[in-house]
């Protein structure tokens, strides 16, 4: 059980009074308390112990605290101070009494399309501020998006982004449901990454689904990275958007500030989100009309009524649509039998509508509304027909096919829409050569001649196999390590220039596997290079001592000593010479004896073997054998 940092009705700096303790996260333990000064409640977050007790995260808290708080953005979540009170360092923030997206997506609540892109063109605004200002949130989910007391929607938790990440011993489903592809790879997250996770919380605001499920972290991070976004019908006119915002490759992937124009583009007018927790007997389902989903596109000929400008008559309880001009319906008459129906013999009495002049006697009427059916039929065979001549290219001229492998889809259709050609994505493919989301094949090839509305089908890249490596790779000699791949088929390097100091791992044995910017990545693509750090040892540590001589001289020793006097590793020095032995032990603080053929001789050539081998963990000050010759 982990105990809180301060309790109920503790004065904080003297100015915050704790309330109650409203949980613990991955970073910080957060509070409501009351500011006593001010007279309003505040949010207090405090920095774990554990992380706390790393001097550069205590450093990185306390500039992000400086810095967010001169933040000023609609959608972005305050912070008002910052101060260290018993070695706890914490922050204030604006307390949103509103709840979370999550809260409300946690009732099976789904929003409607409109909706969806208000919350994310507000979202995206704030993110497209703080990128601006040099944050990145690199860890976005539907519980960092708070609402007010308004109902409009707030980002929190600027400045406590990945501000953990590099102590966090393992990551749970929860942890990467919305993490970009990027940070699956072990990459820090970038401005793009944010993009992405949003991506990913407004499909499921619109969905009421995660866009990629799996029954394991590796599961879930492999679909990211392979797969891209699903198409769901109930994205409507946001699926394409979404699908830009979630490339998974981040420098073809829309920025926060494009995320927010198109998402603001898709709806009538400017103004924000608001949106609150439903309450009452009203099933939530039931308060949402789905968005019909599209069944046709291209041209669509208008309806003879259409053309004719005539209305179809309303019926009982139903109202005129608004530009429909008003008609005064004649109140029925007291002689007139059923209620004010015209009696059944003699010709009907007919009386204007109101404001219009009655028609000039004589005159007939169903002729000309005859004419205007024959020239709205004229026109729907007209429009058709030239519909299909386009459709067949009977006027066009032959085009050439262009190349659209390695192009993204809207990189090619923007490339056919001269030419009047069509694209159509007809499957992903798996790709080691080709960057997800690319065009590997396509049919016709490129180079066929063909008239305007050829319909071109296209493959899309699903990007490299993923490989997931083995786990227990650490501590381990490069040569088990290197085996241990190959069979996954990775290829591992060690080079003598890849070395990194460690108290924990022995000298020689592998540290840390490196891929490109990731360390100790999850996965990588099948048939990649890795490589290996080995460690070094200990960290040493050089400390000069200065003495004063009774006759006035100084005299200055330095000493170099390894970190701790527990466990070193026993150096290679096999093929060394006495004087490169004698160097190497006082490196290592060893003390050696020689025996063998050149034991006796007091100027030993070389050293055969050594006992214990090398890279053996052996006592401080210990006696290591040394097999020597003349």
């Amino acid at each position: 059980m982990v105990f809180p940092t301060f309790v109920n009705g503790h004065d904080l700096a003297g100015r915050y009074r704790i309330l109650e303790q409203l949980g613990v996260g991955a970073t910080a333990e957060v509070y409501l308390a009351e500011d006593l000064s001010l007279h309003r409640q505040v949010i207090v977050k405090v920095l774990l112990p554990s992380l706390a007790a790393h001097e550069g995260v205590r450093r990185a808290f306390r500039d992000r605290i400086v810095r967010a708080a001169t933040l000023s953005h609609p959608h972005l979540a305050r912070v008002f101070d910052g101060g260290q009170e018993s070695g706890a360092i914490f922050m204030i923030t604006e307390y949103l009494d509103g709840g979370s997206l999550e809260d409300i997506l946690a009732t099976g609540r789904v929003l409607g399309v409109d909706d969806v892109a208000r919350l994310g063109r507000d979202v995206a605004s704030a993110l497209s501020y703080v990128h601006a200002n040099g944050f990145v949130h690199a860890d976005l989910s539907p519980d960092k998006l708070l609402f007010d007391d308004e109902g409009r929607v707030r980002v929190s938790d600027i400045a406590l982004a990945g501000l953990g990440d590099a102590y966090r011993d393992r990551l749970s489903l929860d942890d990467v449901r919305y993490l970009s592809p990027e940070q699956a790879l072990g990459e820090p997250a970038g401005p793009e990454s944010d993009v992405y996770s949003l991506a990913l919380i407004l499909f499921e605001a619109a969905t009421g689904t995660s866009a990629f499920d799996g029954l394991s972290v590796d599961a879930v991070l492999r679909a990211r990275v392979n797969s891209p976004l699903p198409v769901r019908v109930e994205l409507g006119t946001l699926d394409m958007l979404l699908a830009q915002a979630a490339v998974s490759d981040p420098r073809l992937r829309l920025n926060a500030e494009q995320f927010s124009n198109r998402l603001g583009a898709a709806v009538v007018d400017s103004a924000p989100l608001t949106l609150r927790n439903q309450h009452g007997e009203v099933p939530i389902l039931a308060q949402f009309t789905p968005t019909e989903p599209r069944t046709s596109i291209g041209f669509r000929p208008p309806s003879p009524d259409q053309v004719a400008g005539t209305t179809p008559p309303l019926h009982a309880g139903t109202a005129p649509h608004p530009l429909t001009p008003p008609v005064r319906v004649r109140a029925p008459r007291f002689d007139e039998p059923d209620g004010g129906a015209p009696p059944t013999q003699g010709p009907p009495r007919r009386t204007a509508p109101y404001g219009y002049e009655p028609l000039p006697p004589g005159r007939v009427t169903r002729p000309r509304r005859i004419g205007y059916l024959v020239a709205a039929a004229l026109i729907v065979i007209v429009a058709v027909g030239a519909g299909a001549v386009w459709k067949l290219g009977l006027l066009n001229q032959d085009h050439v096919v262009p190349n659209l492998t390695n192009l993204t889809v809207t990189q090619a259709s923007q490339l056919l829409k001269g030419d009047g050609f069509t694209l159509t994505v007809n499957q992903h493919a798996i790709s080691q050569t080709v960057p997800a989301n690319d065009i590997v094949t396509q049919t016709p090839a490129a180079g066929t001649k063909s008239k305007s509305g050829l319909d071109i089908t296209v493959t899309i890249s699903s990007g490299p196999t993923l490989v997931t490596l083995p786990t227990g790779l650490l501590g381990h000699s490069c040569a088990a390590d290197t085996a241990k791949l190959k069979l996954a088929q990775i290829t591992a390097q060690c080079p003598s220039s890849e070395t990194e100091a460690s108290a924990t791992v022995p000298a020689g044995a592998v540290a840390a596997v490196l891929y490109h910017a990731s360390r100790n990545p999850v996965s990588v693509p099948k048939g990649s290079t890795v490589v290996l750090a080995l460690s070094s040892g200990p960290s040493s540590a050089t400390t000069t001592t200065t003495t004063l001589a009774p006759n006035g001289t100084t005299t200055s020793t330095t000493t170099t000593t390894l970190a701790g006097e527990g466990l070193r590793a026993m150096p290679n020095v096999v093929g060394f010479n006495q004087a490169e032995v004698i160097a190497a032990m006082q490196k290592a603080e060893l003390y050696y004896v020689t025996q063998g053929p050149g034991a006796d001789s007091p100027a030993w050539k070389s050293v055969v073997s050594e006992v214990p081998t090398a890279g053996t963990m052996v006592k401080w000050h210990a006696t290591v054998t040394l097999n020597v010759q003349e």
